[in-house]
């Protein structure tokens, strides 16, 4: 005799992280008499549409159902997604290389996951073209030394700001100056930006990683092997890539 449908959710609820498996389910509460398959069926969906049980999941070919906070979210995604990136160390990971590496039931919340990542600063997101790569924070760290932003005050006095002080504002007077010089196109020469700010190389480096880290720019290889030394010399390289990235656009401008 199937169990009654009033113990559906306390039986569901009490599996918590590891879930029920509708056939499990099937066998526990379902029997085999149509109308009370029919019966199960209707207490899955009113529970699920009031929000009681989350589901329905597929893993493989089980399906699951969860109860409230516990199962596949944008969070366990995103933890997912930033084991892989973190497990492969230095080597880049492309966006379609690490959607097909990321399965189970998390592969639903992939797309969302990934922005979760990259807004949290948990993962670094590089832009080649159309293309995007993903490294890893503590990689990044360790490999290219970046250091934690300054919560210092900047000074005032007109001194130029130097590595720990630096900041995107600080740089958005001659990028925005630069950008209206070539007609509005927003890519910006990294070398031009130095010049204009009057930075040195290594700190508008730092400064450019770490804003693309927290996806605020985007930085881009060249596409031409016809650049001056100066402008090839001015770029940002980054292991994986065979040329520079020598242009930088400032997101959310006007």
């Amino acid at each position: 005799m199937p169990a009654k449908l009033d113990d559906l959710l306390p039986a569901i609820t009490k599996a918590g992280s590891a879930g029920l498996k509708k056939g499990d389910i099937d066998k526990k509460f379902g029997g085999k008499a149509k109308e009370r398959a029919a019966e199960l069926r209707d207490k899955l969906s009113a529970l699920v549409r009031g929000g009681a049980i989350r589901g329905p999941f597929k893993s493989g070919r089980s399906v699951y159902y969860f109860g409230p906070g516990h199962g596949p979210s944008i969070e366990t995604a995103s933890n997912a997604i930033v084991t892989l990136i973190a497990s492969s160390g230095v080597k880049l990971l492309s966006k379609p290389g690490l959607e097909k590496k990321v399965t189970g039931m998390n592969k639903k919340f992939f797309p969302d996951g990934l922005k979760h990542a990259v807004a949290s600063q948990a993962i670094v997101e590089l832009t080649c073209g159309s293309s995007k790569y993903f490294l890893h924070r503590d990689v990044a760290a360790d490999y290219f030394g970046f250091e934690a932003t300054s919560q210092e005050p900047r000074p005032r006095d007109g001194t130029p700001a130097t590595a720990a002080t630096l900041t995107l504002e600080d740089l958005l007077p001659a990028y925005r100056r630069l950008r209206a010089e070539q007609g509005g196109f927003s890519a910006v020469k990294i070398f031009d930006l130095m010049k204009a700010s009057g930075q040195t190389r290594e700190n508008l480096h730092r400064l450019l990683i770490d804003e693309t880290r927290a996806g605020r720019v985007t930085i881009h290889p060249t596409t031409t092997v016809d650049l001056p030394r100066e402008e090839i010399d001015a770029g940002i390289r980054l292991a994986g890539f065979p040329e520079p990235f020598v242009t930088v656009v400032v997101k959310n401008e006007p």
